[in-house]
């Protein structure tokens, strides 16, 4: 198992992701800024899932927000999914909660809020640790469209460049 470790301020995300893309790179990427902190998995050098610390930006609490789903509900298929060692994501969809594309295109727009804070960073240090990737995200029901999500935080990027308002 590798391990690469850096300074945002000398290589930016952005050019992570792009080596990790071309040199087809499987494990966790992690980047750490002021307290917050992201992990970008990836197989085979595609982004397959993203998660967070920052408030807001876990999983439930972003299903809590941009869902019709109870907080209730939310907590009790995050309990369950701890109890029986099945990703949580496949707990919701067993739970009828979301199909699985519903999910998918929830957690890619998680996804892209993650990315998009994370790519703006100017400061902050990065490791990769290579061939390392968590159980729940190889189990996982989910995989995310990395051409998509790249292109939609670009985009995003450029917009605000342009001073066109961000969507909502």
């Amino acid at each position: 198992m590798g391990l690469i470790k850096g300074d945002l301020s000398v290589m930016p995300l952005a050019d992570i992701l792009q080596w990790v893309d071309v040199s087809k790179k499987t494990g966790t990427l992690q980047v750490y800024n002021q307290g917050d902190e992201k992990k970008i998995y990836v197989e085979a050098g595609k982004i397959v899932f993203i998660s967070s610390n920052k408030e807001g930006e876990r999983l439930g609490e972003y299903l809590n927000r941009n869902s019709r789903l109870e907080t209730t509900k939310i907590k009790s298929a995050l309990l369950q999914s701890q109890t029986m060692k099945v990703p949580f994501t496949q707990r919701l969809i067993d739970l009828k909660y979301f199909t699985a594309e519903q999910l998918r295109d929830v957690i890619s727009k998680q996804a892209g809020t993650i990315l998009l804070d994370a790519i703006e960073w100017s400061q902050g240090t990065f490791e990769f640790i290579q061939d390392e990737l968590p159980t729940d995200v190889l189990r996982g029901p989910i995989s995310l469209n990395t051409t998509e999500l790249l292109y939609e935080v670009f985009k995003h990027l450029e917009d605000i460049k342009l001073g066109f308002s961000p969507k909502a």
